[in-house]
């Protein structure tokens, strides 16, 4: 169930003191996450953490940080990506309706994660696969890793947490982590689930990192949903730490976007999802923005 934040509070922060506002913030965020590396290191001879979440969750921010806290506190890290280790595009079988399969657990190569993961933990040199997302096609022996005594790997994607993903790992010595905004927006009049929080994140994202517009990402947000609701959500409810990535000031960083893209005329207002909601806030400069916060996954650098 989702908690929600008021934006009539968060208007009221804003006036009081923006900047103490972000602070706190991404003070929120991070402590978290040093909570969260104390639980790994307390559990014994944790040699992987699995870091799952769904679209537009925050995974690779939370996993850099992740990795920064940890070295911190002496232990070597490594973090590798679920992504890497998709088929080629041209390979896939398609989905039953015909479209292309973009994210189930089947576009997976299996026997290569097999392979690199059991080789690495041997102390082998592996040099992992890297997938090229411009051409849609995997890249071998690209990216070079060695396990080294005492470190843990954070492995990162939708799915794994998948039985099939575990049974190729190489280990059964993980800590097993969701990441997604669990805490959302809401007025008098409207309270925005999580999902659509991740929506709205996406609609901002895709406009300047893919040239994609709001309509077109909402079309395909419902097949998302599907992909999730079957293959990442029956393995949510078994892990050993959940983070939320809901940042309290993040509508007023998108209201700062949002009028960027209506004065380059790239979109109209009415275009943004739930833009209701937060089209009176005062808008939040990326300026403010801390160089290693989250949003910037969601925004673009000046």
């Amino acid at each position: 169930m989702n908690k929600y934040i008021s934006v009539n509070a968060i208007a009221k922060k804003e006036q009081q003191n923006l900047n103490k506002f972000v602070f706190d913030t991404e003070s929120r965020y991070r402590g978290q996450l040093f909570a969260l590396a104390d639980k790994i290191l307390a559990k014994n001879n944790v040699k992987m953490v699995l870091l799952c979440g769904p679209s537009c969750a925050g995974k690779t921010t939370t996993a850099k940080l992740l990795k920064q806290i940890l070295e911190l506190k002496g232990r070597g890290v490594d973090v590798i990506s679920m992504d890497d280790f998709f088929v080629d595009l041209d390979k896939r079988k398609p989905l039953p309706n015909g479209k292309p399969d973009y994210d189930s657990p089947d576009i997976l190569d299996y026997e290569l994660m097999k392979d690199c993961f059991s080789r690495y933990f041997r102390g082998e040199d592996v040099k992992f696969p890297e997938y090229d997302f411009k051409e849609s096609r995997s890249l071998r022996g690209v990216k070079p890793y060695k396990y080294k005594f005492n470190s843990i790997v954070i492995f990162e994607g939708i799915h794994v947490l998948n039985p099939r993903v575990l049974e190729s790992l190489g280990t059964s010595n993980y800590f097993k982590i969701y990441v997604s905004p669990l805490q959302s927006f809401k007025d008098d009049n409207f309270a925005l689930s999580s999902k659509n929080l991740r929506l709205l994140r996406r609609c901002i994202r895709d406009i300047d990192r893919r040239n994609t517009m709001p309509q077109k990402t909402m079309e395909i947000w419902p097949e998302v949903l599907e992909v999730e609701e079957r293959f990442i959500e029956p393995f949510r409810i078994k892990v050993d730490y959940y983070v939320d990535t809901m940042h309290e000031y993040e509508l007023a960083v998108y209201k700062s976007e949002v009028d960027r893209f209506v004065s380059e005329n790239r979109v109209r207002e009415g275009d943004i999802p739930f833009y209701d909601l937060f089209k009176n806030l005062t808008p939040i400069s990326k300026s403010m923005i801390p160089d290693t916060s989250l949003m910037w996954e969601f925004v673009t650098k000046d």
